[in-house]
C-alpha cells in the first residue's frame, strides 16, 4: 500500500454489517498537539505531508507500544465525543447499542495521510491546502481491503474530490437531486458499486438539524440491491 499511511480499523463484526450492509466512516484527519516533542514539526508539516518517519519512533507512542499508522483504532478506543455521537444514532439500526458494540460493525479511517499540527486548544480545521492526491489514492487501496457496500464521508472538506472530482462516481448528474448526500461509484476492480453518503459532520449542530434528511438517504442505501 505505496499511498496509505494509516491502517483502517476494522470491527469485529464488519463483515456481518448494518443491515447486511458493509460500511466505511471517513473522517477527515488526525491531529498532534504536541508541540514540545522534538518530531512535531517534521511530522506535522503541511509541507511535506508525511508522518512516516515517526511511525515507530513517536515519544508518546512507542514507550506503551503504539504505532502512529494505527491511530483509527486507538481513536475509536479514546471513543472522542464525535465517535460517541454517531454511534448513538447508528444504534438504532441494531438490536442493542453500546459504543463498542456499534463500532464493532463498522469500519473507519481518516481520509488525510498525515497528522496535522494542532492549535494551542487541540483543534485546527482541516484546509483544502492540506489534502494531497496521495489522500485520494489511499482512500482507493483503503476501499479495495476493506470492501464496503457504504461509504459515510463526514463533514465538506474532503466532499468535492470523493463526489464531485471522482472519475468512479457513476452518477454524477444526480448529485444534486439528492442535496449532495448520495451517490455512488464503481471502481473497474470491484464487482459492487459502492454508495457515498456525506452528512453534516457529527461534531456540528447541522448533524442534529439535517439528520432527518440523512436518515432518509442512509434508509435507501440500506435498501438498495
Amino acid at each position: 500500500m505505496k499511498n496509505r499511511f494509516f491502517k483502517p480499523f476494522v470491527g469485529s463484526n464488519y463483515n456481518v454489517g448494518i443491515r447486511g450492509k458493509k460500511i466505511l466512516i471517513l473522517g477527515a484527519s488526525f491531529y498532534c498537539p504536541k508541540t514540545e516533542c522534538k518530531f512535531y514539526e517534521q511530522c506535522t508539516d503541511v509541507q511535506k505531508k508525511d508522518s512516516s518517519s515517526y511511525d515507530a519512533t513517536c515519544p508518546l507512542y512507542n514507550p506503551v507500544g503504539k504505532v502512529l499508522h494505527n491511530e483509527p483504532s486507538y481513536c475509536i478506543d479514546d471513543a472522542p465525543k464525535t465517535y460517541q455521537t454517531f454511534a448513538s444514532y447508528i444504534s438504532k439500526y441494531l438490536d442493542y447499542g453500546n459504543y463498542e458494540n456499534v463500532w464493532s460493525y463498522l469500519a473507519f479511517t481518516n481520509y488525510v495521510q498525515f497528522f496535522l499540527p494542532a492549535t494551542d486548544n487541540g483543534f485546527r480545521e482541516t484546509r483544502w491546502s492540506d489534502l494531497s492526491e496521495r489522500d485520494f489514492e489511499a482512500f482507493i487501496e483503503t476501499v479495495k481491503e476493506v470492501e464496503p457496500d457504504i461509504v459515510i464521508i463526514w463533514g465538506c472538506v474532503i466532499n468535492s474530490r470523493l463526489k464531485e472530482e471522482n472519475v468512479y462516481v457513476t452518477d454524477q448528474p444526480n448529485i444534486g437531486n439528492t442535496g449532495g448526500y448520495m451517490c455512488h461509484m464503481k471502481i473497474p476492480e470491484m464487482r459492487k458499486e459502492i454508495t457515498l453518503l456525506n452528512p453534516y459532520h457529527p461534531s456540528s449542530s447541522a448533524w442534529h438539524s439535517a439528520l432527518s434528511i440523512f436518515e432518509k438517504y442512509l434508509k435507501q442505501a440500506l435498501n438498495e440491491k
